[in-house]
């Protein structure tokens, strides 16, 4: 018996030993998929370089970094626990994300924790970071940060789009999250809608002296209707639609901006604006031009079968000779501003306006209005 009581001790001695005389958990036996992890988020990009011009290191390339200001939704989703074979990508459009967190791109393209409404708008508030439990994810993100909803079909979609609002998207598969793995690098975003550049430029066969030309109004009609919607997934789309006779986008003269450069002071200008993807069914086109102090109101109908696709620059240029015109157009992918300029360091000769000029491209006339009558009052001018 006595021995037997010499043992017992012993054991209970070495049991408080290894325990460290203490009840809690013992620093460094949490379990690694157990351990809650904080995420951050590389800076988000559009894939291609910019080249850089007009700075002591003209030539140096940057990517795109998605503007400040834009905010991005992300949604994690959990696909299995560490040293698991991995599970199978998740299908976003018929997954539920297992966790969300909004944020909102700075100055130097990095994100930070915004709170916004459903509509992805920031809010007043405080927002918190990813903070999700070791394992393996896949990531989905769109900008601006809308709230994406289960739809009747069982598919999630994001709802509710407008014109003029630059939606893109991107997602990563099979990323490892660990307390030594917590950085995610979201995939390159893809913009889903398409971007119209609007100018005016006079002919080079004009010979009708003026010092101003310039648009005031713009408006695009019976285009896609506003309210699309865009399914969760890696390669989906906004469903063109076209020939709306509601749907309308109206650009006006505060959304003009000077075109660089600017011929003799002429006063020409641009504008720009953001479409959602357009069928080919044809649309109406209505633009009140100046021209020293007469003015006219062009109207036309396109036949041609154009369509507005997601990614994709539309460059309308409304060019005037004497007293007819014709509106062009050129389509490029909106990408970054590519180009060179063998002027850098002479502000004195200021580089063509890249929004309009910039690429490769065939143009190709649209409409064409034989007589502008140009009057103090705007008539209307003629375009079939």
């Amino acid at each position: 018996m006595k021995r037997n009581s010499i043992q017992v001790y012993l054991g209970l001695l070495g049991c408080a030993v290894l325990a460290g005389c203490t009840a809690g958990p013992v620093e460094g036996v949490v379990p690694e998929n157990a351990r809650m992890v904080a995420l951050s988020f590389g800076k988000p990009n559009l894939g291609m370089p910019v080249v850089l011009t007009r700075t002591e290191e003209a030539g140096a390339s940057s990517p795109e970094l998605l503007p400040e200001g834009a905010t991005l939704r992300i949604g994690a989703y959990f696909r299995n626990d560490l040293g698991e074979g991995q599970a199978a990508q998740v299908s976003f459009s018929t997954t539920a994300p297992t966790l969300e967190a909004t944020y909102q791109v700075g100055t130097d393209g990095s994100l930070s924790p915004c709170p916004v409404d459903d509509d992805g708008r920031p809010i007043a508030g405080e927002a918190k970071e990813m903070i999700v439990r070791g394992g393996v994810y896949d990531f989905f993100a769109v900008s601006p940060a809308r709230k994406w909803v289960k739809d009747t079909d069982n598919t999630y979609r994001i709802k509710g789009i407008p014109h003029k609002e630059d939606v893109m998207t991107s997602f990563v598969h099979g990323v490892t999250v660990s307390s030594n793995s917590h950085s995610v690098t979201l995939g390159t975003f893809n913009r889903k809608c398409a971007l119209v550049v609007f100018n005016v430029a006079p002919s080079k066969e004009n010979v009708l002296p003026f010092d101003q030309l310039y648009a005031t109004r713009l408006v695009i009609s019976k285009i896609s209707s506003p309210g699309a919607a865009l399914v969760v997934g890696e390669d989906t789309g906004i469903l063109p639609t076209g020939g709306d006779t509601d749907a309308q986008v109206l650009f006006e003269t505060e959304e003009f901006e000077q075109v660089e450069p600017d011929t003799d002071g002429a006063k020409l200008n641009k504008t720009k604006g953001v479409l959602l993807p357009k069928s080919e069914a044809p649309f109406d086109v209505e633009i009140d031009v100046q021209r020293d102090d007469k003015t006219a109101t062009l109207k036309a109908t396109t036949e041609m079968n154009i369509s507005f696709d997601g990614g994709k620059r539309y460059v309308f240029t409304l060019e005037v000779k004497n007293n007819e015109s014709r509106l062009l157009m050129r389509v490029l992918d909106w990408s970054p501003v590519l180009y060179t300029d063998e002027h850098v360091g002479a502000p004195d000769r200021p580089y063509p306006d890249p929004d309009i000029n910039e690429g490769v491209g065939t143009t190709f006339t649209v409409v064409p209005w034989k007589v502008i009558n140009w009057s103090g009052n705007g008539d209307i001018g003629s375009g079939k």
